[in-house]
């Protein structure tokens, strides 16, 4: 009896505790809900706690153990639980103030969040014991110093960087040596170590002799990572650190392609599991953006002239600058010499801090104009600035490249090169193997391609490219033994060519010689010193603007060694008659001068691959000399005025010769024309059509298939010259839509005094398809042509005058005609307008009253001259339409105030641009 009421009795007790526990739950739903707020906001702090270890652990090659994966998801599954309980409560009170009195709901809740607490305070509890996962912090890695105030050139590329990191994953920044790649890097760095954007910014240099080991180490030397055993392994502890991040990797000085997987950086890029994944490499070499898969590029060009002087000055330092009045402007002239590259600025700065005496500046300024920056006094050597740009050199593939680069010095500074001239001088030096190229200018431009990829060699105007004048001297300081020896190469320009003439000690050593002036109180009395026995390069050009230059080389007889010689542009009446002993002579060019006739005795120069005579007033020449001259691989007898007769031997005699693989000439009748296609062996690349009368009689030009579908000219004709006054007519003829007529490699299209010529006709081919690389047009004196739309849409033109068109009213007038040869509506016609063009020019074109709709584009439109277009009365842009690389607007302030407006905004933000006419 007494064991069944001990029974009942613990029966009761525990019904009456349950009872009473689930009683007070409606009256405790306040405490438990607050009680459980604060044991998981202790939750969520030691899980801070615990990642924070973790990531330290990961840092090292350590990865969570199970434990600890499996607690944190028990935390974030917990904490959303939480989540739901207390809105619920919060939704409870606002029936009634802060209070509830519906029983039942505030039952269920408190249940809840008593059962809740319980499973917080377990969590708790073991999150406390995970001491295993703690180490050591990885070292913080600072800001980095940049020196200087940024500028706002610096400033808008930074912004560009960063924009650029919005939107693409891989990011390429690409320059010369020393011109400012890594201080933009670091200035990028800067901006998101203190910017929560990535949760993880790296910077490491790759730099030359660069290696996946190489990589590696660095990151754990200076971010922390634990060592592992090997590259795999060592890649792994990366990986693992970066997988699940957001990351920005800063790649700076990178010279050949790198396996970032196999560092560690995550191959997949860009927006991963939510995980931004973004990359950007700094490198001399354009290629090498291409090896790392660079999406958006950016260059990094020298610094103006105002911003270069503003750094010069604070590495030199105001108080030198200040110490003497002459001094401003001695500064100006070196930073002129320094053209704008921060390297140069800065060692040459630091150079002149002590150097308070105007002559010790003059006597800087000296070794700079002679390209002899080695000798200016420098603490190391090793940190001089050749060295370091030599690398730019030494990365080059093979010998022929580097030769290349070097004989791109034999230009004065500043000056821009024609890319044919330069493959023209690269081939009579005998550097480049042409002889198996389907066109022998392809390697050279290659080479061209790869220099300008090495940040080498830089773009200039019209098809021309140019050298920075620190590499020049970089280069000149290669080709003199790292600046062992003096004038074995000789390259001076202005007053420097009568100091050079002049030497006491004469030419001995001279190997190669270039001298240009313009100035025309210069009168040379004295030749070439006598004494140049090793004279294998001469360049002479522009010697005087009303003295010619026989006096210079009238004893070039003497001079056996010599193997290129350049005389173009030197006033010369006669040819050289000393040229006809230079038995061993390569290259001759003496464009662009006056010479009438050729000697006979030019035939005995056998060795002669390039003649170059373009450009003067030959209208004779002997018989016989051409088809002696067996070794010519180029002649260009281009716009010269050569008899009929006498052009037709000529014709034979290159036909002849089976070596010839570029061929400049004038004809002066359509007859030549037609006899000149005949021979399969010539390939044309210099061609003008100069005929006075048209012997056929007709009153059109005729273009058919047979010529512009014939391969020699397809893949040949570089620049065509079409003068022929007669015609009213052009007739541009395809036999089929579908044949393949366009004229691959003709760059350069001139059409001048064609005085009765009325139109341009198109069938079968649209204009686009024909000149598929057309970069220069030169429309002039075509007083009746009143239709040029089919200019618009041509893919690559970027240089546009137009002169002395007398009936042009507009220049897309005819557009909807000129379209292929159909009427389609301008509307359905989806491609650009002038989607290349950087520069047109206007000059007397008095009935052009609009120069286009305003629905034509400009994209790339860089400058834009008028002049003697009276009847223009608004300019071809609205205030959205505006070319974002516009940099100026020639034209007279008279016809400027003339124009008329629809915008006030649109006139006063076209009239910063304005450059007045005179």
């Amino acid at each position: 009896m007494d064991f069944l009421v001990k029974a009942i009795f613990a029966v009761l007790s525990s019904c009456v505790g349950i009872v009473s526990k689930n009683i007070a739950y409606p009256f405790k739903v306040s405490g438990n809900v607050k009680a459980l707020e604060s044991a998981t906001s202790q939750l969520e702090a030691v899980q801070a706690d615990v990642r924070t270890k973790i990531n330290n652990a990961e840092l090292h090659g350590v990865k969570q153990n199970n434990q600890v994966e499996e607690w944190s998801g028990k935390v974030k599954e917990v904490t959303g639980d939480v989540v739901v309980i207390k809105s619920r409560y919060e939704e409870r009170c606002r029936c009634l103030g802060t209070q509830s009195f519906n029983c039942w709901s505030n039952y269920w809740i408190s249940r809840d969040a008593a059962k809740k607490l319980v499973d917080v305070q377990n969590l708790l509890d073991r999150g406390g014991k995970f001491e295993d996962v703690a180490t050591k912090l990885p070292p913080q890695v600072q800001e980095f110093s940049v020196g200087s105030e940024v500028g706002s050139k610096e400033e808008g590329a930074l912004q560009e960087i960063l924009r650029y990191i919005d939107r693409y994953d891989i990011i390429g920044i690409w320059g010369m040596g020393g011109v400012g790649k890594t201080r933009l890097l670091q200035l990028v760095h800067n901006h998101y170590k203190s910017n929560s954007a990535f949760d993880v910014v790296i910077f490491v240099t790759a730099s030359r002799e660069c290696s996946v080991e190489k990589l590696q180490a660095e990151l754990c030397e200076k971010y922390g990572f634990g060592r592992g055993t090997n590259v795999e392994s060592q890649a792994i502890i990366i990986s693992n650190y970066l997988s699940n991040r957001n990351f920005l990797i800063l790649l700076d000085d990178v010279w050949e392609q790198i396996d970032l997987q196999r560092v560690g950086i995550p191959s997949a890029l860009g927006l991963v599991n939510q995980f931004q994944r973004k990359i950007v490499i700094t490198t001399r070499l354009y290629g090498v953006c291409g090896l790392m898969d660079v999406q958006k590029h950016h260059k990094v060009v020298g610094l103006d002239f105002n911003n270069a002087l503003r750094l010069f000055y604070q590495k030199v330092g105001y108080e030198t600058i200040n110490s003497n009045p002459l001094i401003k402007s001695l500064a100006a002239e070196v930073v002129h010499e320094l053209d704008g590259l921060p390297l140069a600025l800065i060692t040459i700065g630091r150079s002149m801090h002590a150097k308070k005496d105007p002559g010790e500046w003059k006597d800087v300024i000296d070794l700079l104009q002679k390209s002899r920056m080695n000798e200016i006094e420098i603490t190391r050597e090793e940190e001089t600035i050749y060295y370091k740009l030599k690398y730019s050199y030494d990365s080059l593939e093979n010998n022929e490249l580097r030769d290349c680069f070097l004989a791109c010095s034999l230009w004065p500074e500043d000056h821009s090169i024609q890319k044919t001239e330069l493959i023209e001088s690269w081939i009579g030096l005998g550097l480049l193997n042409v002889y198996d190229a389907r066109n022998i200018y392809n390697p050279g431009y290659t080479i061209i391609g790869k220099l300008l990829s090495a940040s080498l060699l830089e773009e200039s105007i019209v098809d021309s490219v140019k050298m920075h004048d620190v590499i020049r001297d970089m280069a000149l300081w290669l080709a003199h033994d790292f600046g062992k020896t003096r004038d074995k190469w000789i390259v001076r320009e202005g007053v420097g060519v009568g100091e050079v003439l002049h030497k006491k000690d004469g030419w001995p050593q001279v190997e190669r010689v270039t001298l240009f002036t313009n100035r025309s109180q210069i009168l040379v009395t004295q030749s070439i010193p006598s004494d140049a026995n090793k004279l294998q390069f001469l360049n002479i050009r522009k010697y005087g603007k009303y003295y010619s230059v026989e006096t210079l080389v009238n004893n070039l007889g003497s001079f056996c060694n010599l193997t290129f010689l350049n005389l173009s542009y030197c006033k010369l009446t006669s040819f050289p008659q000393g040229i006809c002993k230079l038995v061993n002579l390569r290259h001759l060019n003496l464009s662009r001068n006056e010479i009438s006739s050729v000697p006979e005795e030019l035939k005995l120069v056998k060795n002669l691959r390039i003649l170059l005579l373009s450009n003067n007033t030959i209208d004779s020449f002997p018989k016989g000399v051409i088809s002696e001259l067996k070794e010519l691989l180029i002649i260009d007898l281009f716009e010269n005025k050569i008899n009929r007769e006498h052009m037709l031997w000529l014709i034979k005699e290159f036909g002849s010769l089976g070596n010839i693989r570029s061929l400049g000439i004038t004809l002066p009748d359509a007859i030549l024309f037609w006899y000149l296609l005949k021979f399969t062996n010539l390939p044309i690349r210099y061609l003008e059509l100069d005929y006075s009368v048209n012997i056929n009689e007709t009153d059109t030009l005729l273009m058919p298939s047979s010529f512009i579908g014939n391969s020699r000219v397809q893949n040949n004709l570089y620049q065509l010259v079409l003068r022929v006054m007669s015609v009213s007519k052009i007739e541009i003829k395809s036999d089929s839509e579908n044949s393949c007529c366009g004229l691959n490699y003709l760059e350069n299209l001139k059409i001048d005094g064609m005085q009765l010529l009325e139109e341009i006709i198109w069938q079968n081919i649209a204009p686009k398809d024909l000149f598929l690389r057309l970069c220069v047009l030169s429309i002039s004196y075509c007083w009746k042509l009143k239709d040029v739309s089919w200019t618009l849409h041509l893919p690559c033109l970027r240089y546009f005058w137009l002169k002395s068109c007398e009936n042009i009213i507009q220049l897309d007038e005819h557009f909807d005609l000129a379209n292929g040869g159909t009427k389609e509506r301008r509307a359905q016609n989806l491609s650009p307008t002038f989607p290349s063009l950087a520069y047109l020019s206007l000059d007397n074109l008095p009935e052009l009253q609009i120069i286009c709709d305003q629905s034509i584009m400009f994209p790339n439109l860089r400058y834009i001259h008028i002049k003697s277009c009276s009847k223009i009365k608004k300019l071809p842009f609205r205030s959205n339409t505006i070319p974002r690389n516009l940099k100026s607007i020639s034209l007279s302030m008279e016809f400027w105030d003339n124009l008329e407006w629809e915008d006030d905004n649109l006139k006063q933000v076209l009239g910063r641009y304005i450059e007045p006419l005179h």
